[in-house]
């Protein structure tokens, strides 16, 4: 097992243990659920966001005893009466769900949906 410290910018701790085999995603899940936050970015002490979940620590260059600071991200969710969309401040999309003709399916426009600002 990997131990690696993950702090808020309000100085709130703690130090999450997972498999050496784990993946970037891994470890987000992780300190989402340790500090009961919806979304959050990992930066490393040098600066590097952790954006690939998919990427393993140790090719994210993540070792035991590493100091990661958690930002929380801020969404916003629209909705019609029939479909939702979610907006991650940080993030370079938007999701949505719900009836497809009613908005809840933006694939054919999901190229469109990138460095999104906001949502009203």
């Amino acid at each position: 097992m990997m131990k690696i410290n993950v702090a808020l910018p309000s100085g709130r701790t703690k130090t999450l243990s997972l498999p050496e085999s784990s993946e970037v995603g891994d470890l987000q899940v992780l300190a989402q659920k340790s500090f009961l936050q919806g979304f959050l970015r990992l930066v490393t002490a040098n600066g590097q966001m952790l954006l690939d979940p998919m990427q393993s620590l140790q090719a994210a260059g993540i070792h035991e005893g590493d100091n990661l600071t958690a930002l929380a991200l801020q969404t916003r969710i629209a909705a019609t009466r029939r479909a939702f969309a979610l907006w991650r401040s940080g993030g370079d999309s938007i999701i949505t769900w719900g009836n497809r003709s009613h908005g809840g399916d933006s694939s054919a426009v999901r190229d469109q949906l990138r460095g999104v600002q906001q949502v009203h």
